[in-house]
C-alpha cells in the first residue's frame, strides 16, 4: 500500500504546510484516526480491518474525505461550467451491504474521471494505492480517497492559483457513525456529477424516494 502525501499548492507534495513526510502522516491520522488497538490484535479485531501501517481508519473518516471532494467538485462546477452546475445530481441514491473492497473499486472509476479533468490542465493522473491483500481495507480505501483529493486540488489550482482550498481539507464531523455503503453512495454520486460535467452523459439525475440526505444541504 502506498502513502500519499495531501496536496499543497505551495510545495505542491505536502499538506497542511512543508514538514518531514513522516509528520505529515502523523498529523493527518491524528485528525482522522481513532485510537490505534494492540499489535496484538489481528484484522478480525475490528469491524472493518487493521493495519499494522496506519491503524484503524475508519467509513466515516473516509466519508469526511468525500464530503470535502463533494464541496470540491460543486465549485468546479460553479466556476468552470456554471450552466451544468444546477442540472447536477443532488441526492445520494440508497444501498446497503457494501464493504471497503467495493469502495475502493468505485473509487478507482471515479479516479478515472478525475484523471481526465488532470489531463485536461496538464496534471499528473490519480495515483492509485495498491492493496495489501486481495480486499481492500478502510485504511486503503482512505488512501485512494485522499488521492483523488489531491489530484482534484491540483487540477482547480493550475486553472485559478488563487482558488483557496484549505478548508476542503478539513475534517468534516458526521453525527451518526458511517458505513461502506455510505461511502459508496456518495463515491456513486460524485461518480455521476462528473460524468455530466466531462459531457459523457446530458441526462438529468433521476432523483427516487429513497436516499440518503441531500449533500449540499446536510452533512450531519
Amino acid at each position: 500500500m502506498q502513502a500519499r502525501s495531501f496536496f499543497n499548492p505551495n510545495n505542491r507534495r505536502l499538506f497542511p504546510k512543508p514538514v518531514g513526510f513522516g509528520c505529515v502522516w502523523v498529523l493527518i491520522l491524528a485528525c482522522f484516526s481513532q485510537p490505534a488497538i494492540s499489535a496484538e490484535q489481528n484484522t478480525e479485531a475490528t469491524q472493518y480491518g487493521y493495519s499494522n501501517l496506519y491503524g484503524e481508519l475508519t467509513p466515516t473518516q473516509v466519508f469526511a474525505l468525500m464530503k470535502n471532494m463533494d464541496a470540491m467538485v460543486m465549485l468546479y462546477a460553479n466556476r468552470e461550467k456554471p450552466e451544468l452546475a444546477r442540472t447536477l445530481p443532488r441526492r445520494i441514491n440508497f444501498v446497503e451491504g457494501y464493504a471497503p473492497e467495493e469502495v475502493f473499486v468505485a473509487l478507482n472509476s471515479l479516479a478515472d474521471h478525475i484523471d481526465a479533468l488532470a489531463k485536461k490542465g496538464g496534471v499528473e493522473p490519480v495515483r492509485r494505492v495498491t492493496r495489501e491483500s486481495d480486499k481492500a481495507i478502510p485504511a486503503e480505501v482512505f488512501l485512494l480517497a485522499g488521492a483523488c483529493l489531491d489530484t482534484m486540488a491540483a487540477t482547480m489550482y493550475k486553472s485559478d492559483p488563487s482558488t483557496p482550498l484549505g478548508d476542503f481539507y478539513s475534517n468534516r464531523s458526521s453525527s451518526r457513525a458511517k458505513t461502506p455503503s455510505h461511502v459508496y453512495a456518495l463515491v456513486d454520486l460524485l461518480d455521476r456529477k462528473l460524468t455530466i460535467l466531462l459531457g459523457e452523459d446530458d441526462k438529468q439525475d433521476k432523483v427516487g424516494t429513497d436516499g440518503y440526505e441531500d449533500t449540499q444541504t446536510d452533512y450531519r
